[in-house]
């Protein structure tokens, strides 16, 4: 499953770029909204998330999952953790912390 995180785009110039620019999104936000129901409703992945879960799930690497972990939003479920120690993140959590993108 891939789900699109980040939308880059122009300013529409016209009204009929705006308009196009709005279908495209509401398009998209289907799409993710859809990716999301089935993750919440996925018993592939367990309920409590590792890093490569989360690659697995969103498509992306190491490195950006270690960005969103930088988030001070980002659901990290051992916030206390030492450096080194795994990274777990409760699926619901991550579920919603994705669809507030």
């Amino acid at each position: 499953m891939n789900i699109a995180l980040k939308i880059d785009f122009q300013s529409p110039k016209s009204l009929s770029a705006a308009l196009r620019l709005a279908a495209d999104l509401a398009e998209r936000n289907e799409k993710l909204e859809l990716q999301l129901s089935e993750l919440r409703l996925n018993n592939e992945y367990p309920e409590v998330l590792r890093i490569s879960h989360i690659m697995q799930l969103c498509d992306v690497s190491k490195s950006k999952v270690t960005e969103w972990t930088n988030d001070p939003n980002f659901p990290i479920l051992n916030k206390q953790r030492k450096k080194g120690e795994v990274v777990l993140v409760l699926k619901m959590e991550f579920y919603e912390w994705l669809k507030s993108r």
